[in-house]
């Protein structure tokens, strides 16, 4: 599982892609996560095989293109499902795991990556009270669904 807590996290759009970016550091970051979904993809782009959201991580062995399978944002966690051939490509084992250092930015955090989901059809779990949830499941006030 590659893992970190996001002091920066960074939404940028323009009339071609849409990305969003993760780090431990904002002035020098050693794990990071960028995901980047392109607008409309064309010809060559299909024929390449990046006609699809293009991740890349801190560390990672190479970027790849696809192979996000599910994303959830649960509370202030972050989590990337990833298939196996994009966990070869990255070099990481498992998922992809961010805290939010603060709900600052999970406003944009959501729509970006709402939007990203949508697009490519990638699964997306969401919920803003999935830590106050798993608190309340873990202090006994109520039983796990």
């Amino acid at each position: 599982m590659y893992e970190f807590t996001a002091e920066l996290v960074s939404v940028e759009e323009d009339d071609y892609c849409l990305v969003v970016g993760l780090a431990d550091s904002s002035t020098d970051p050693s794990r990071y996560v960028i995901l980047q979904n392109a607008k409309a993809y064309d010809d060559q782009d299909r024929e390449l095989g990046m006609d699809h959201a293009h991740l890349e991580v801190g560390g990672g062995l190479e970027p790849c293109y696809g192979g996000l399978e599910r994303v959830s944002l649960l509370g202030m966690e972050l989590e990337l499902l990833l298939s196996d051939v994009a966990q070869r490509k990255l070099g990481i084992n498992g998922g992809i795991v961010v805290m939010l250092k603060t709900l600052d930015s999970r406003g944009p955090l959501e729509a970006a990556l709402g939007q990203i989901c949508a697009s490519e059809k990638i699964a997306f779990a969401l919920s803003a009270t999935a830590e106050a949830d798993r608190l309340t499941v873990q202090q006994g006030l109520r039983q796990p669904e």
